[in-house]
């Protein structure tokens, strides 16, 4: 099922091991000039000259992102395509404390160390730019989302990515969809002696919330719906609100069941508005698709962890976890690249007990253990890739499985809702081998 380990991964690591300080540099330097989405300028073109320097064809900006790039370089012989995925937005406050350094330099290293195979076997080495992951503005939509819509990664035969996690690597976990969206009401403002003269927009938002509240009893418990109110109505008690604003997150297990509930959502804030006279309106800032496993890719990027040594999740852990119904948990626009093109998305630790967004796992991604992590997640996503170019049947059982989980629009993907099945055995048995 899979291409067996020979000169083709040596000659890999090989490369990895020589471009190593070069790829610690890399993160090293993105670390040290954090910057928040939309606005990676000095990271998107240190990273599209590390690229340029290295014989890469680069266009930027692609998809209309101003900090996006795709960087290419093509063997004179024809082959597969494979690419690599550069995040290297910050946090507010926080500086790099989601890890988009490591993501950065890993899938540079990776692309880099490919090269040389590449040149010999035939094929193209893609590295692109994508802004934007955190989406903390209402600018934001997910820098992979504009991407994928765009059709920059349609044609690839694979598309790798690993993100920085606290404890064991991971082959794949499933990431869950996201809408995320505000609530605004628009009113009339008085003096609050006058009420009946104005219309008070945050006794809408509130009664908007209080329905929605309600609504929530008859959803499943797996569903997630965070709020906050961002426009409270003014700073005077004394004057009825002309305005009221609330920011939300919906999280489900699958996207069929989001838009119902988002369907629902809507009829409430309609309602509302035919009740107070206050003008409702929602806007959707970014929403992000369920993650689709190809599971020829996770079975060779866990077979690769495994080989380099690392304490890696099984990729069954993920399908067990669905089964129990926990609690949707991450979300990432990487899952839209999913739906687009073979795609993998790993996981590399950098310490036990870390939680992403905190100072102290800003502090890991600039630490040896995150260079260690990178330099394993790279080295991993690399072989992989490997066996996609050395291997044509195997690069063609990868774009089969995708083709055929399409066809279905994807509704019948072994481990994910909302058809719930078991991995086909021949994958189970490799996992639990």
């Amino acid at each position: 099922m899979l291409p067996r380990p020979g000169v083709h991964h040596q000659r890999v690591l090989e490369e990895i091991g020589r471009i190593r300080p070069e790829a610690v540099r890399i993160s090293r330097s993105i670390h040290a000039h954090p910057e928040l989405g939309l606005q990676e300028r000095w990271a998107s073109a240190f990273l599209a000259e590390e690229a340029r320097k290295r014989g890469f064809q680069v266009e930027a900006p692609v998809a209309g992102l101003p900090t996006a790039f795709a960087a290419r370089y093509s063997s004179p012989k024809p082959g597969p395509k494979v690419a690599f995925l550069c995040e290297y937005d910050a946090l507010p406050g926080l500086g790099h404390a989601c890890g988009h350094n490591i993501i950065a330099a890993a899938s540079c290293a990776a692309a880099f160390a490919l090269k040389p195979l590449a040149e010999e076997l035939g094929g193209s080495i893609f590295l692109f730019g994508t802004p934007d992951e955190e989406a903390m503005s209402e600018e934001s939509k997910g820098g992979k989302v504009i991407m994928s819509r765009a059709g920059l990664f349609r044609d690839m035969d694979a598309v790798f990515m690993t993100h920085p996690a606290g404890g064991a690597d991971a082959a794949w976990r499933y990431n869950f969809p996201l809408k995320d969206f505000t609530v605004r009401f628009l009113g009339r403002p008085a003096h609050y002696t006058r009420p009946e003269e104005g219309i008070n927009a945050l006794e809408a938002l509130l009664q908007f919330i209080s329905n929605v509240n309600a609504l929530k009893r008859s959803w499943s418990p797996s569903v997630l719906l965070a709020f906050t109110i961002t426009d409270g109505g003014g700073p005077s008690a004394i004057i009825v609100p002309e305005s009221a604003k609330a920011h939300f997150t919906l999280k489900t297990f699958d996207s069929g069941y989001m838009e119902e509930l988002f369907g629902q959502i809507r009829s409430c804030v309609d309602a509302v508005s035919g009740m107070t006279g206050a003008q409702g309106g929602v806007t959707v800032l970014d929403e992000y698709r369920c993650t689709i496993p190809n599971l020829h890719l996770t079975a060779s990027l866990y077979r690769n962890l495994r080989s380099l040594g690392a304490d890696v999740e099984n990729p069954l852990d993920s399908r067990r976890d669905l089964e129990r119904q926990r609690y949707p948990g991450t979300s990432t626009d990487f899952s839209d690249v999913s739906w687009e093109a073979p795609a993998i998305h790993g996981y590399c630790g950098i310490g036990e007990g870390l939680v992403l967004h905190t100072p102290e796992f800003a502090a890991a991604a600039a630490s040896n253990a995150g260079d260690e992590g990178m330099i394993r997640a790279a080295s991993a996503m690399a072989l992989s890739a490997a066996d996609i170019l050395s291997d044509r049947a195997f690069a063609a059982r990868v774009r089969d499985e995708f083709e055929a989980y399409r066809r279905e629009e994807f509704r019948n993907v072994p481990g994910i809702p909302p058809g719930f099945s078991l991995f086909p055995r021949e994958f189970a048995e490799l996992f639990e081998a």
